[in-house]
């Protein structure tokens, strides 16, 4: 087990899907708490990535790295080895990963033996049982020997507001974030009902939509945008960032989102998050006391079995627009409503 109170330098290889990196936000807190004062901790993180965790407290530095590719471990390893690292902590559970720390020659790796990598880790944990959902949180967490997670954090910078500003020069007074994309289709609620709650959240409150999406997600975030009756901004369209992203979702009255990034970037945020699960299991990115109603597309699922292994059953078509709504108006309603914006 590792001394973390005698770690001055520490690397973190943080995971791959920004949802995850933001999961590991508790982990990083944690681990800012057990080493010395004056220890500092170094943020290792995929291309395009460094937007996520750009000014947050528990880390001191940030390097890129990419394992991809047949020199891409040896490549990652030499970044790593620059940051001087008394111990690397490996969060993701790809072999590449582990295999770029052990090209690092740092003496300590500490991660999770699976996938055959055991002999890559100088403090090799033993991981969950995958049979049973636990959340990634408390794996991360884990990791380090902490037991209680606090619940994700980010924080916007100044960078984080222009960039905002850039792609929406005039905020309106109140809007709500969508995010209709995910990176596999069947995860997707679709985009007609994104608009029709955008079309009552305007009715009924005066809510503009503002839609974010990845890249190559423009086709469906110009689908929803066309759909929508209200003012709309297609944060694709206009090539927004992660920093734009970040602010954006600060700034929101509520999000809706499918089970992807922007989800867990707007519960990092604290902003109230409608979360729409169908064939992926909410236990496993389950977040404790935070702003967040999750729908499921099959609630009434028997704990034994994992909605990842009951696709048709958990359709994401089975979660309707009243839901949704009904959550929003509800938090809206209460005398200690958690929006922003009065009714």
């Amino acid at each position: 087990m590792i001394d973390w109170s005698a770690m001055r330098r520490v690397t973190v290889i943080m995971p791959t899907w920004i949802g995850d990196i933001c999961m590991a936000t508790p982990a990083l807190r944690a681990l800012r708490a057990a080493i010395p004062d004056d220890a500092t901790v170094t943020a290792a993180l995929r291309p395009g990535l460094s937007a996520v965790l750009r000014g947050h407290p528990a880390i001191d530095a940030i390097v890129t790295i990419d394992p991809r590719g047949l020199a891409g471990p040896w490549r990652a390893g030499r970044v790593l080895s620059a940051t001087g690292p008394d111990v690397i902590l490996i969060l993701p559970g790809s072999f590449r990963a582990a295999l770029a720390a052990k090209c690092s020659n740092a003496k300590r790796r500490v991660g999770y033996a699976r996938d055959g990598r055991g002999w890559l880790l100088s403090d090799a944990h033993t991981p969950p049982d995958r049979t049973s959902p636990m959340s990634e949180v408390d794996k991360y967490c884990r990791l380090i020997g902490a037991t209680t997670a606090a619940a994700p954090d980010l924080v916007v910078t100044e960078d984080d507001r222009q960039e905002a500003a850039a792609v929406m020069p005039d905020p309106p007074p109140a809007w709500v974030l969508l995010v209709p994309g995910a990176n596999r289709t069947d995860k997707r609620w679709p985009a007609d009902r994104f608009a029709a709650v955008a079309n009552t959240l305007h009715d009924r409150y005066g809510w503009t939509a503002v839609i974010t999406g990845a890249p190559n997600e423009r086709i469906l975030t110009a689908e929803v945008a066309s759909s929508c009756s209200g003012p709309v901004l297609d944060l694709a369209a206009q090539e927004g960032t992660l920093g734009a992203l970040k602010a954006m979702a600060a700034g929101a009255e509520v999000v809706i989102s499918n089970d992807t990034g922007p989800r867990h970037i707007a519960i990092a945020m604290g902003t109230p998050v409608v979360s729409l699960f169908g064939p992926t299991d909410h236990r496993l990115t389950l977040i404790e006391s935070v702003k967040e109603q999750r729908l499921l597309a099959e609630p009434f699922l028997p704990e034994a079995l994992m909605a990842d292994r009951c696709a048709d059953a958990c359709s994401m078509e089975r979660i309707a627009v009243g839901d949704v709504l009904h959550a929003i108006d509800r938090w809206q309603q209460q005398p200690d409503s958690i929006l922003r914006a009065e009714p």
